[in-house]
């Protein structure tokens, strides 16, 4: 649910236009972009080209990692998808993301965007970026030798290829098929009547007491129903499963069409693509999509104190 990408290339394999081709400025962080705010441009005298090249200045280097460790914290601080555009070449560049993945309950993929470049197409392409973007051919060489040597990422890290991408932001669905039951377990259910966790049933669970007394089984799943309980407290806004055939969403307030594309079968397995909301949003109560995409279960379909089987 949680998810930090961070594109991996030298200046030139492409980056901004993977951002723009897949429509995902709103939700990038440049480095670039920072610098520029910052500090203006500046000229460069290229002597093997006898050409002045405007260029992004590299004094405001430190002030920039500030910003965006800023910027990347807060995003990550309230659960949302964050996008890193910056090279992201050597080890020590993911594994600073780690505090952060670990502390705020995120997965992190590493977008490849050098593994079909090589470094005539980097420096060609180099030459092609007449304005700001152009770099020193020597940084992008040094790049791509610190490349070549850095194949083995932290473990933690997901690589994937830019192909990828779209997948990896989608939530995929889960397969319940095997339990015997699917209950669901409403807010003001007293401690009394709670059902006995058997290992054969799965259980969703709105309440706070039984999250309490069982929420740390595999077969129990919370799922949040205010703002604080799903930033602070790490809960599931949303879950989508698969059971008797039948595909599902449970949450505590419907969820519109809207923010949750039309789910698809890709390679057998039904998936939801909701990478890109943010979280906060499955919190507001909207009115019900007249004709929902998924058979849905919430809190205003569910008796207060009384056990929801799931069929």
């Amino acid at each position: 649910m949680r998810k930090i990408f961070l594109l991996r290339g030298a200046p030139g394999s492409g980056k901004s236009s993977f951002i723009s081709r897949h429509h995902l400025q709103p939700y990038a962080i440049s480095r670039d972009q920072i610098r520029l705010l910052l500090a203006n441009l500046t000229y460069y005298y290229e002597e093997d080209t006898d050409y002045l090249h405007q260029v992004i200045p590299r004094y405001a280097n430190e002030q920039t990692e500030k910003v965006v460790d800023y910027l990347v914290e807060e995003k990550m601080k309230r659960g949302e998808t964050v996008i890193v555009d910056s090279t992201h070449i050597f080890i020590e560049n993911i594994e600073h993301y780690q505090p952060w993945v670990e502390r705020y309950h995120y997965e992190l993929f590493v977008v490849d965007l050098m593994y079909h470049r090589n470094l005539r197409s980097l420096l060609e392409r180099n030459e092609l970026r007449q304005q700001y973007d152009w770099v020193k051919p020597d940084v992008i060489k040094k790049m791509y030798s610190s490349y070549q040597s850095y194949t083995q990422l932290p473990e933690w890290a997901h690589v994937i290829s830019p192909s990828q991408l779209p997948r990896a932001l989608s939530q995929k669905e889960s397969n319940l098929d095997h339990f015997a039951h699917v209950l669901a377990v409403p807010d003001q259910m007293s401690e009394e009547n709670f059902p006995h966790v058997h290992i054969s049933n799965f259980y969703f669970s709105f309440n706070n007491h039984f999250t309490e007394k069982y929420g740390t089984y595999r077969n129990v799943v919370t799922i949040g129903k205010t703002k604080e309980e799903i930033i602070n407290e790490f809960r599931l806004p949303y879950f989508v499963f698969k059971f008797h055939h039948k595909h599902f969403l449970i949450s505590a307030y419907p969820i519109r069409n809207e923010m949750l594309d039309p789910i698809k079968k890709v390679k057998g397995v039904w998936t939801y693509s909701t990478g890109l909301v943010n979280l906060t949003d499955f919190t507001q109560e909207f009115p019900q999509s007249r004709h929902p995409h998924v058979h849905q279960f919430n809190l205003n379909k569910l008796q207060a104190d009384r056990l929801l089987h799931i069929w």
